[in-house]
Parts: structure tokens; sequence; C-alpha cells
């Protein structure tokens, strides 16, 4: 990949993808009794997914598959899907992140639909993650030319710099936070 935000976007996936991994690994404590689950861990990784991808990295996606809808491209269907399923996993992060407050608040939650809820996210994360970069992003390295890049650059730049300094220090410390827990 030679443009700048799709080197971007594949980044913050090889992230996203690395806190799924982190949260897969806590979730099998909610099927191996001999496996404590940290919620505090799960609640971090949580508060990540509801906030970067979806604040920050998800706009962004949506700017170029918008200007990649422009290009009339092969399977149009495929870029709405994405679009779509943005909001969807919005949805869903909200479902498994007020499922799991409930958890540390210590109000019962059947650990079954926990645990159920919970998978089921995670494989719609991954194969969202692998749609884009199998797809869509060497689709839009295809038909999007420079004029249009700089356009994508232009308004990205409005959500890029809405995140703040600060903002993105702290998240930049929990994900290293989240991808190098231990548990105790």
């Amino acid at each position: 990949m030679n443009n700048a935000i799709l080197q971007k976007l594949n980044a913050d996936h090889k992230n996203i993808a690395k806190v799924m991994y982190c949260l897969r690994a806590q979730i099998k404590g909610f099927e191996d009794p001999d496996i404590e689950p940290a919620i505090a861990q799960i609640m971090d990784i949580l508060d990540y997914i509801s906030t970067v991808p979806e604040r920050w990295h998800h706009p962004v996606e949506d700017i170029v598959f918008k200007k990649l809808l422009e290009k009339s491209p092969p399977h149009p269907e495929q870029i709405k899907a994405v679009l779509r399923e943005h909001e969807d996993l919005e949805r869903l992060t909200m479902e498994l992140k007020n499922a799991f407050e409930r958890v540390a608040m210590d109000i019962a939650v059947p650990v079954a639909h926990l645990y159920r809820t919970a998978t089921i996210y995670l494989s719609r994360q991954m194969l969202h993650l692998d749609a884009e970069e199998s797809v869509l992003f060497p689709m839009a390295e295809e038909y999007l030319e420079d004029s249009d890049w700089t356009d994508i650059e232009e308004a990205a730049q409005n959500i890029i710099g809405a995140m703040e300094d600060t903002s993105r220090l702290e998240y930049d410390h929990l994900l290293d936070s989240i991808i190098n827990f231990e548990a105790g």
C-alpha cells in the first residue's frame, strides 16, 4: 500500500486485531473454569474499541469507501454492506460493553449469553477487518486517483485533527497496556 491513508488504516487494523486477540483470550475464561477473566482488562478493551475504531478509524474509512462508490467500482453492494457494518459493529460494541459493565457492577448476567455475545462479536469484527483488507483497500488503490486521495486526506484531517494529542496519547497507552497485559 503506497497511500498514507491506507497505510494508517492498515496499521489501525493490525492494532484492532491485536486487541481482538486479547479480548478472545479474556473471553476464554468464561468457558474454562480454571481461567479467571479479568473484567477490568475486558472493560479497557471495550473502551478502546468503542473509541478508537468508532470515533476515528471508521469515519475515515467511510470517507474512503464513499469516494470509492463515486467511481462506480464492481460490487458496490459489498462496499455499502461494509459501511452498514460500521453501524452494526458500533451497536454490538455497546451491547457487549453494557453487558460487561453489568458484570463489573456485580449484576447477574448469564455466562452463556455473555460468552455467545462476545464470540459473535469477535467473529464479526475479524470478518469485517478481512473484507476491508482483502477486497476494499485493494479496490480503493485501484480505482481512486491522486486527486481523490487529496480530497480524502483533506476530509480525513477534520476527523484526525479532532483527536487531541492528549487523547491520542491516552489511547496509545491504553493499547500498550491491553497488548502487554499479563494476568496476575
